[in-house]
């Protein structure tokens, strides 16, 4: 009798440890290609927020024939290299740039909620808790002012995402020094009393920034945690408790993420606790989102020479000659 051969067909063991490898290898090529097409995503987003911040700038310099206040703080605000009125002892304040764009960005109902008539020692807080009754509109969540990038976005914490541009320079060009070796500019667009107009940016709004991408966010008692300030805080000028920070306004002073952001910090350093006014910065790769004062979107390098840099946040110094780099 002649037996028949029928030998089953399917995958040796080699085989299909060998198909196991293909598609590991080709799932590590995919999911980087999905992460940078999900950040790329993520920037475009946080750029068009960020031309929507520059357009309700816009609209509000056309309405009130100036730019608004960085921050509205009771001290007197001066322009000498070396003052200390940021250390006056006092903590009023007022709403912050961050509140009064809110109509401009449709967003006139919550604008609507504060009450602005109110005295400035009663109306607004920063860092210390308080029965104020404006502060918990600060703590409502506000996707515009939150890049989708920074991870403490959303959820049940508020930050701010974007800050004024109060101004820059080097040491000799710091307006005012407070605690933690935060800095005050006032040659800059935005910063504490200001009333910018167009007319005063002489170095051209093509030239000059105006406003920045920050992944740096100070905390409620001035220390690391993951409780961040809100995105509507105010600017806080007083000693005894607290430090004075420009809280919605940094300068164009350290490089663009040259400091580690604050909630990511080891413990027990304690070097995002401080100077966090110095700087700006993001967390797309490379650098940061900065508004131009004509309402133009530039990603700015993190590489990008410190002087240049420095020198695009003062409005009227006639430099950097031949405007941001391209």
């Amino acid at each position: 009798m002649q037996r028949t051969n029928t030998r089953t067909k399917g995958f040796t063991l080699v085989e299909l440890l060998v198909v196991i490898a293909i598609i590991g290898i080709l799932v590590g090529l995919l999911l980087p290609a999905v992460q940078q097409a999900r950040e790329a995503a993520r920037r475009i987003q946080c750029t068009n927020q960020t031309k929507q911040i520059g357009l309700a700038l816009h609209n509000y310099h056309d309405t009130h024939r100036s730019f608004p206040p960085g921050g509205i703080v009771a001290e007197k605000v001066t322009k000498g290299v070396g003052d200390t009125w940021c250390n006056a002892g006092s903590s009023t304040q007022g709403a912050p740039w961050t509140v009064l764009i809110l109509p401009f960005m449709e967003e006139g109902a919550r604008y609507d909620q504060y009450d602005f008539d109110l005295p400035l020692s009663a109306s607004y807080t920063s860092q210390v808790p308080s029965s104020s009754p404006n502060r918990p509109l600060w703590y409502e969540q506000n996707a515009n002012y939150q890049c989708p990038s920074d991870p403490s976005s959303g959820g049940d914490v508020n930050n701010l995402s974007y800050f004024g541009v109060q101004g820059g320079g080097d040491s000799t060009t710091v307006n005012c020094w407070g605690g933690n070796s935060n800095v005050f500019f006032v040659n800059g667009i935005l910063y504490a009393n200001s009333s910018s107009k167009f007319r005063d940016v002489t170095d051209g709004t093509t030239n000059t920034f105006l406003v920045g991408e920050t992944k740096y966010h100070l905390t409620e008692a001035g220390t690391v945690s993951t409780f961040y300030l809100s995105w509507a805080s105010s600017i806080r000028l007083g000693t005894g408790g607290t430090m004075p920070h420009p809280v919605t306004l940094a300068g164009t002073y350290e490089p663009i993420n040259s400091r580690i952001p604050t909630g990511s910090v080891p413990k027990g350093n304690t070097d995002s606790r401080t100077g966090y006014s110095r700087l700006f910065g993001s967390f797309h790769p490379g650098g940061c989102n900065m508004l131009m004062a004509d309402a133009s979107v530039n990603f700015v390098s993190e590489t990008m020479d410190l002087n240049i840099y420095r020198q695009l946040g003062i409005r009227n110094d006639s430099l950097p000659i031949g405007g941001l780099p391209q």
